[in-house]
C-alpha cells in the first residue's frame, strides 16, 4: 500500500484560512483606493491640460514626463526572420500566477 502525496491541492489550515480571509479583504480595500486615487489623478490631469507642469504654492508637484519605450514586435519579426534566427532571440519564461477562486 503506497500513499500518494498530491502536489497539486492541499487543505488550508485555520492559520492560512485566515491569513487567506484577510488578504481578500485587504485587496478589496487596495481595489477602492486605487479606484479613489485613479479619479483623483484624473482630475489633477484635467486641471493640468496641455501643461507639462502643475504648481502647488509656487512649488512644482506634478508633471508630464515622456518615456521613450522601445519593444520588438514578435509577430511581425516571425514574418520577415527566418525560424532560425527567431529560435536563438526568443526567450519563453514561465511564472506562477496567484488567483483568488470566485465562488
Amino acid at each position: 500500500m503506497s500513499t500518494e502525496i498530491n502536489l497539486e491541492m492541499v487543505d488550508l489550515d485555520q492559520v492560512a484560512s485566515a491569513m487567506l480571509a484577510a488578504y481578500i479583504e485587504a485587496k478589496a480595500k487596495a481595489k477602492e483606493w486605487a479606484e479613489k486615487a485613479d479619479a483623483y489623478a484624473e482630475q489633477v490631469k484635467a486641471a493640468l491640460g496641455d501643461h507639462n507642469v502643475g504648481l502647488v504654492n509656487g512649488r512644482e508637484a506634478v508633471r508630464w514626463t515622456t518615456v521613450e519605450s522601445r519593444r520588438i514586435d514578435i509577430k511581425k519579426a516571425r514574418e520577415i526572420l527566418p525560424p532560425q534566427v527567431i529560435d536563438i532571440l526568443e526567450v519563453v519564461s514561465y511564472t506562477k500566477r496567484f488567483t483568488i477562486v470566485e465562488e
